[in-house]
This record gives structure tokens, C-alpha cells and sequence, in this order.
């Protein structure tokens, strides 16, 4: 490599003098060019090069003339500050120390010229100095102990601000505040989200809009940080505090403790809270034949029998109260089954509440209480403290009101957190359960609590409706020992095979086998060992002890003391890891790594159609993912796939061999999740619960065949695997509960990422203490400011949504097609009613601009109802979209033939359209 022998030369700038006070120069590296022979100046270096043939100069540099470093310094430095008188400034150096050998001198004073900069242009600015000295302070304090006078500006700072902050003052910044700011955001290694940011300049707005309007005479003071940090330690401070209990670990290895928010005092600021008080506790809506919310089929309202020898007397329960500590009911008697009332319904899978008959010698001494019943669901998984999300794990318990309707129960602001423990030494999210139980069958009993929709004390009875988990933890919660055992199940003692003992008989996957009960639960506790026999498990007349059929000890015991939660009803499947995580996954990986392992052209084309279906209008989400890495899909990623995939595989691969055993499941897989990906049943629920039960015995075929046909060594029987088999208990929970995105646990997830974030930022030595007291905190203020009027309607919207989370709510990936959740884009496909007819059967249109395009179905064939597509063609009338309501989005993204092709397979979608459209039903 050749030497570069090219000699260092110094750059001749000129600057420009600032054209008023207070502005400095910062062009100093953008100066003109000067020519040595005729003092010609250029802009640019190559213009001064292009020049220098002119004098015939061969070599001449960008700068021409060579200065020493001193000389330099001083052009800088003079050409810089124009009047020195200006400034207060008196240098610290000694003027004879640069009289001697100045090359000594040449770094030092290179090195102060920014120093010079800040003494000359802000060691005079009290304003600065007052920011900079406090900025400093807290950065250096290694714990928060700012008090009152820490946090103060002197007086004299506000005085000289009128006179400092001018356009003359502060450039490059339009003003003071700016400067400030931009120090703020970017002066150090700190870092801060644009959210944050976003944050920090509304309050800052909001309090100089309040110190504007302050009265005179009214002293307008900002809080120290500690009042703002540690007001719930503080005799003084009038805030509501929300109590975090600290708890023993039972099980720990180290006597270890814990902290959690109790559930009663979530729902005492929840009943004290006047926005929210209404929405916790609904009568029932008893509509027959159909599932709107959950209101419609769970607390009371229920047909009772009284305690007395006469059992055809039936009591229908119209309200609650108390009186001597005793809960009783007032309503409806019905002497026989001849005489009915058409007051309520009742639903015969729910469990009503234990209730004592009104005796008619009341004490009229007796303080009576309204009865309000909130019922609970609860939620708990496993989560990670570190940002790699594979180690340091967590465990944590969430709940949720049951009669808030569907969109806001899966709100983040309706997600009240209970605990979170680190799983080691033992323990471990069950450890909590013994509290847990301990304050439920305080609240089965009823505990009073002030009612804002009552403005009086009634009492609330919180029964808890299901809990949501996924599959492993749900079996941990039934005393199970998991997945990987011959008796999987915890609704029923069936006996899953290995592939190598695979069963042939289909039956033996559909039908029902031996149910586990409740009883067989209590029996299975009743012995430390587990050893207990269980009569009936696998064979009528048969008993079998509980250790042999899969029980284990476990601390979730604690659960059986509970009145209202059963382990075999109460633990609902749960769609996202038996269907998403489950089959579909077990699908998806067998086609790109079993089915299509070799086949890269095949991967390739079906990777194109995907691409291509990320034009379509019918889906609010693309799918954007390489097929290639299925394994590492999430939940999302499936939601969006299976709504695309079977109705590419049909209309593009139908004639493909490789293909012909799969397709099937697919199609069937998919025709499920448009079935249960539905919020709502607003009619016929009968047929629906029909419905989904005949689709679910078809994947379980359509795996069976696909197992008996393929001759392909990598495949796995998947209709062995626990996942498929929980699919048959389904309809049990449909009936009990409602549609299955009611016990989805998607959003219970998304919310370990709020977790995670209070985790990250705790400093590891009581992470469980930090991150109660913080969603405490949010809780007590979230009650101080719905309980008063300190927002006016027109800001109350921005407020909430900068402040209290509502700028990061909960994403909904389910995609169900409501107008109402997303707007329709041009030349999208919709499903629609007229205005002027609304109960008229809806009808299938195009978007386009403000018009809308009429399409009908055709009648179906035999292929098309096996494959789950319809065909639908343009039949030339057109309405203007004024003239109509959107009901919902549909997707017709492919055209084959001179026919839209009706994707099915998009959530909601099949049962639409069965029951709105198809004639062919």
C-alpha cells in the first residue's frame, strides 16, 4: 500500500458576523475559498481547484493561505463574538501566560473556546444557571429526596426571564423554553419515548394554561417530587390510597414474600366510582336463542327450589338483601310447573347461588342491604423481566368485571392487576392462590362497600365465572400433572394414544367418554398422597385411585374451598392455544416442513398468492410473514394465515397430489375459526351450538384421514395430540359462557407487556412490592379523577387518551369484520341493509366512492359447500351509500372464472352469511 506522503495544510475560514446581538455564528465549517494570486473567493474547494488553472498553479490546496494554530484561534474566536464588551467576562487564564512559548499554550486554548462560549454566553443567564443547577441536582441524587426548597426557582429567575427570552437572546432557539426543552430531550445519554414526550409537553401545556388563569393574589406552586413520588406514605396528602397486602409465599424455599392487590379493594373503587359502578353489575338480559353478553346467562334471575318439603315449590329469585348476617332473596313463588312467569329465564347449565327463603317474621330492627353481584374472571400466565423474554420469569394474576360488555372488558383500562411473583426457590403464580381463595370466599359471602349508582352501602357478592389460562396452566390449576400423560384431560378420563398405538376406531376421538366432576376433584384432595379412590373414573362399577389417573398435590387445592368454581366447567377452552397455537400450528408446520419440505417451487408460488393477497380490502391485517419460519409464528400471525391460506390452497392448488390429504384439514380448521372468532350470536344460537359441534367432528376426520392416507414418515398423528381432543368440550363452553372470544386470553397477554415495562424498571430487589404499588397508584388516581369535575367535556377525551393509557390500548387482532371498529377503504366488499327496510335480509355490495355495486350468490354446488366458498356476480344495480348501513366487511379478494370468489374462511364470515344471505341453508 502506498504511503500517503500529502502534507497536513490548515482551512482558512471566513465567517460571517452575526447580524445581531446574542447570535452566533455555527456555520464555522462552511466558509469560501480563497485564490493566493488573486484573492478571487469560491464556495467551493473544487471551484478554487478548477480556478487555479487559470494562473497555471498545479497544486494549489482549498485553503490557500497557511496560519499558524494560534492565529486561527483567534479568527475563530473574533469573528465569533463581534463585541466582547457585551458580555460580563472576565477570563480565568493569566495574561502573561500565553507571553512565553505560545505553541505550548496552542491545545489549551482550543480546548476552552467552547468552554468560553457557555461563561460568556450563559454563566450570565440566571434563568439557565437556575434550570442547570436543578437538572444537575437530580441527576446526581442517587435516591428521590428533592424536598420543597430543592424543587423552587428563585424569584429573581422569573424576573429576568421577561427581559432574557427575546428573539435577540436565544438563537438558534425560537425562545427560552425551547432551549430548555431541547436540553431536556437531547442534552444526555437519558433516553425518552416519543409517547413520553408527547406526555410531558401536554402537562407542561396544561399547567401553563393553569398558571395563566390562577387569580392574582392565589399562589401557583408545582409539587416537590417526593409529594408526587411517595404521596401514599404521607400523613398530610388527601389522595386516595389503594392497599397492597404483603403476603407470605407458602411452598418458597427461603421463607420468601410477596405483595399483591387484593381483590376486594378492587372492587370497592370500582363500586365507589361513579363511571363505573353502573357497568360492574347488570340485571340479566334472558333474550332466548341467542348470545349478545354475558349478562344474558349468568348471576341472578334464576329459578330456585325453597328449603321446605314441598319440592315443587320453585322461588324465582328478583332481588337480594341481607338482614342478621344472612343473605336472602326476595321474588316470585310458582306452585306448580303449570303456572309460569315470564319475568326472567334461567339457563340450565348455570350454577345458582346458595339462598335461604325470607321468612315472613322479619326482625324489623334488621339493617337490609341491596345485593349487588359482580362476577369475577380471573387470568393468569407467565411472563419474562428481561427484554430477550426467555429468561428471569414471572408469574401474575389478573381479573376482570364479567358484566362489562365485551369491548370494554377487554379494555385496558378495565384490567385490574393483582400480583406477579418471579418463579424461583419454589415459587411461583400459584404460591399467591391461598390469598387469593382466602378474600373469594370472603366475597361469596358478601362484603359491604359503598355503591356510587346506589349512593348507599350494599353488599357485593363476587362470585368468580371462569379463570383464563393457557392449556399446561390450566391442568396445574385442576391438580393435573400436565399434557404429556396417558389421562390429559380435565373434563373427561379418555385415554390418549401414542402414534404407534393409534387408535383406528374415529368414535373413539368424538364421543364422549367418563366425565371428571367436581366430586372427583374433592375426593382426589382429600389425601396428601393422592391416593384416594375415584369410583366410576374409567369404568362404571370401577374403582381407580386419583395418583393413577393423573392427580397430583398441588397447591391449587385451595381453589375446591370456593362454592363457585368448579375445575371441570369453570377452566374453558381456550381458543388462542387450542386452535392458533394447537391445530393450526401443528398445520401450518406440516405443510411447509413435512408435505412441501422438497418442494421449493411449490413453497415459492404459494408465497407469491400471499404477497399478493396483501392487496385484498377484506382483511384490516396483512399477512407479511416468511413461510418458511412457521415455527416461530405467534397468535396474530395464525389469525391472519388461516383466513387466507384454505382459499388460496382450493382455487390454486386443487390438482396437486401432494396436497389433496391436507387441503381437507384446512378447509375444516378454518370453517371452525370462522364460526368461533365471533363476539356475538344475535339469533338462532341453537343451530349455531349445532354447528360448531359438527365442524369440530369434521377436523377431527379430516386428521384422521389424513393420518391413515399419508404415507409420508415425518408426519405426526395430530388427532392424538390433547389440543384436538379439547376442541369436542367446546360446545360446553359455548353454552355456558357464549361465544369463545368471550374466554379468549389474547388480551390478558398483551397486557404482560405493561408488566414487563414496571419489571425493567424496578431495580430487581422486591419486584413484587414495585409493581403492586405502581397499578395501585394508577388505580387510586384513575378513581380521584372520575369521582370530580376537573376536565372539561371538550378536553376530557385528549386527556384520557394521553394520560391514562388509552394512547396504548389493548390491539384487537381478531378481525371480525365490524364497520364499527374500521373504516371501509374504496372498493371494498360489504355486507349491508337498507335504512328504509332495516329487517330486511342483508345483501352483498362493492365500495365504490359513494356508491354501492349489488352482487348475488349463486346457488352453491356440492364442491363449494366441501370447500367453504360461495361465488357471487355483479348484477348491475347500484345504490348510493347514504342510502344504507354497512353491517359488516367481507372478502372477495379473488376472481376466477367471471365469479368473486366468497372467502369463508375470514372470521365471521360463514355464520353471516349461513344465516343472513345463503339460500341454500
Amino acid at each position: 500500500m502506498q504511503k500517503n506522503t500529502r502534507q497536513e495544510t490548515y482551512k482558512i475560514v471566513k465567517t460571517h458576523l452575526p447580524k445581531r446581538q446574542g447570535k452566533l455564528n455555527f456555520s464555522i465549517n462552511s466558509g469560501v475559498f480563497t485564490c493566493s494570486e488573486c484573492k478571487k473567493e469560491f464556495e467551493k474547494p473544487w471551484l478554487l481547484k478548477r480556478h487555479s488553472k487559470v494562473h497555471h498553479i498545479s497544486n494549489q490546496m482549498a485553503t490557500n493561505t497557511v496560519l499558524n494554530k494560534p492565529e486561527q484561534t483567534k479568527l475563530i474566536v473574533k469573528n465569533t463574538i463581534p463585541d466582547a464588551n457585551v458580555f460580563d467576562y472576565s477570563s480565568d487564564k493569566d495574561d502573561s501566560s500565553s507571553i512565553g512559548d505560545e505553541e505550548n499554550n496552542i491545545v489549551d486554548e482550543e480546548n476552552n473556546i467552547v468552554d468560553n462560549f457557555f461563561d460568556i454566553e450563559m454563566n450570565s443567564n440566571p434563568v439557565f444557571n437556575a434550570f442547570f443547577d436543578i437538572f444537575s441536582s437530580a441527576a446526581a441524587a442517587d435516591e428521590v429526596s428533592m424536598t420543597d426548597d430543592d424543587s423552587e426557582i428563585p424569584e429573581e429567575v422569573f424576573e429576568t426571564i421577561g427581559a432574557v427570552n427575546d428573539l435577540t437572546s436565544c438563537y438558534p432557539f425560537c425562545d427560552l423554553q425551547t432551549m430548555i426543552l431541547f436540553a431536556f430531550i437531547n442534552g444526555d445519554n437519558d433516553m425518552i419515548s416519543q409517547q413520553m414526550l408527547k406526555k410531558i409537553l401536554l402537562a407542561m401545556n396544561l399547567i401553563s394554561k393553569i398558571q395563566q388563569e390562577t387569580p392574582i393574589g392565589r399562589t401557583f406552586k408545582l409539587p416537590c417530587l417526593d409529594a408526587l413520588l411517595n404521596y401514599q406514605a404521607r400523613k398530610k396528602s388527601k389522595m386516595p390510597v389503594f392497599p397492597s397486602q404483603r403476603i407470605s409465599v407458602p411452598g418458597s424455599n427461603r421463607n420468601a414474600f410477596a405483595h399483591i392487590n387484593l381483590p376486594p379493594n378492587h372492587l370497592r373503587f370500582r363500586m365507589a366510582n361513579p363511571k363505573k359502578s353502573k357497568l360492574i353489575s347488570f340485571m340479566p338480559d334472558c333474550t332466548p336463542n341467542q348470545s349478545i353478553c354475558l349478562e344474558q346467562d349468568v348471576w341472578f334471575g334464576n329459578i330456585v327450589y325453597l328449603k321446605t318439603n314441598d319440592c315443587s315449590i320453585c322461588f324465582l329469585v328478583e332481588s337480594f338483601h341481607t338482614a342478621n348476617k344472612n343473605i336472602f332473596a326476595r321474588g316470585l313463588t310458582r306452585l306448580s310447573p303449570a303456572h309460569d312467569f315470564l319475568l326472567f329465564g334461567v339457563h340450565s347449565m348455570k350454577k345458582p347461588m346458595p339462598l335461604s327463603v325470607l321468612p315472613g317474621n322479619v326482625d324489623r330492627d334488621a339493617v337490609f342491604y341491596k345485593v349487588r353481584i359482580v362476577s369475577i374472571i380471573l387470568f393468569t400466565d407467565d411472563t419474562s423481566g428481561n427484554r430477550s423474554k426467555q429468561y428471569n420469569p414471572f408469574e401474575s394474576w389478573l381479573m376482570r368485571c364479567a358484566a362489562l360488555p365485551f369491548k370494554d372488558r377487554n379494555s385496558i383500562a378495565n384490567i385490574q392487576f393483582l400480583s406477579t411473583i418471579p418463579k424461583k426457590d419454589g415459587a411461583n403464580g400459584m404460591s399467591l392462590l391461598p390469598a387469593i381463595v382466602d378474600d373469594f370466599k370472603k366475597l361469596e359471602k358478601g362484603v359491604k362497600m359503598f355503591s356510587a349508582e346506589d349512593n348507599e352501602y350494599v353488599l357485593v357478592v363476587a362470585p368468580i365465572l371462569w379463570i383464563e389460562a393457557d392449556t399446561p396452566c390450566h391442568s396445574e390449576l385442576c391438580g393435573l400433572l400436565g399434557l404429556a400423560i396417558t389421562f390429559p384431560c380435565r373434563r373427561c378420563y379418555i385415554k390418549l394414544r401414542r402414534a404407534k398405538d393409534f387408535v383406528k376406531d374415529l368414535s373413539y376421538f368424538c364421543e364422549c367418554h367418563e366425565r371428571q366432576t367436581r366430586e372427583h376433584y374433592v375426593l382426589a384432595n382429600s389425601s396428601p398422597g393422592r391416593d384416594t379412590e375415584i369410583p366410576n373414573a374409567l369404568k362404571i362399577g370401577m374403582n381407580t385411585p386419583a395418583n393413577k389417573i393423573s392427580f397430583r398435590d398441588r397447591l391449587t387445592s385451595h381453589l375446591l374451598e370456593l362454592q363457585s368454581f368448579d375445575p371441570e366447567k369453570d377452566t374453558p377452552v381456550e381458543i388462542l392455544h387450542t386452535i392458533l397455537l394447537g391445530v393450526a400450528k401443528y398445520m401450518v408446520i406440516d405443510l411447509v416442513k413435512v408435505v412441501l419440505k422438497n418442494d421449493t417451487a411449490t413453497i415459492a408460488r404459494l408465497s407469491e398468492f400471499l404477497t399478493d393477497y396483501t392487496q385484498s380490502t377484506g382483511l384490516s391485517r396483512k399477512f407479511t410473514q416468511n413461510l418458511r419460519h412457521s415455527s416461530s409464528f405467534l397468535g396474530r400471525d395464525f389469525k391472519v394465515l388461516l383466513q387466507i391460506l384454505p382459499v388460496i390452497l382450493i382455487t390454486e392448488f386443487s390438482g396437486n397430489h401432494e396436497l389433496e390429504l391436507v387441503i381437507p384439514c384446512f378447509v375444516e380448521l378454518d370453517r371452525l375459526c370462522s364460526l368461533v372468532f365471533i363476539c356475538q350470536v344475535t339469533s338462532d344460537f341453537d343451530n349455531y351450538i349445532i354447528r360448531v359441534d359438527n365442524t369440530v367432528k369434521r377436523l377431527i376426520r379430516a386428521l384422521f384421514d389424513y393420518n391413515k392416507g399419508t404415507k409420508n414418515e415425518l408426519h405426526k398423528a395430530y388427532c392424538t395430540k390433547p389440543k384436538v381432543h379439547y376442541l369436542t368440550h367446546l360446545k360446553e363452553d359455548i353454552i355456558r359462557f357464549g361465544p369463545a372470544l368471550n374466554y379468549e386470553t389474547e388480551k390478558g397477554e398483551q397486557f404482560n407487556k405493561h408488566i414487563c415495562e414496571h419489571l425493567f424498571h424496578t431495580n430487581r430487589q422486591n419486584t413484587s412490592m414495585d409493581v403492586c404499588l405502581k397499578f395501585a397508584k394508577q388505580i387510586a388516581l384513575q378513581h380521584a379523577i372520575d369521582s370530580g369535575l376537573f376536565i372539561k367535556d371538550n378536553n376530557e377525551s385528549l386527556f384520557n387518551y394521553t394520560f391514562f393509557g388509552i394512547l396504548r390500548e389493548l390491539k384487537d387482532n381478531n378481525d371480525t369484520g365490524d364497520i364499527e371498529d374500521d373504516a371501509v377503504q374504496n372498493n371494498s366488499f360489504v355486507a349491508f341493509v337498507f335504512k328504509d327496510d332495516p329487517i330486511s335480509c342483508p345483501r352483498i355490495g362493492l365500495v365504490s366512492g359513494s356508491v354501492v355495486k349489488f352482487l348475488n350468490i349463486v346457488p352453491r354446488t356440492d364442491n363449494d359447500r366441501n370447500n367453504n366458498y360461495a361465488k357471487a356476480v355483479m348484477t348491475g344495480e347500484h345504490s348510493d351509500v347514504a342510502n344504507m348501513n354497512l353491517v359488516c366487511k367481507l372478502d372477495l379478494h379473488i376472481f376466477r372464472n367471471l365469479f368473486y370468489i366468497v372467502n369463508l374462511s375470514k372470521f365471521g364470515s360463514y355464520w353471516f352469511i349461513f344465516n343472513n344471505i345463503l339460500f341454500d341453508k
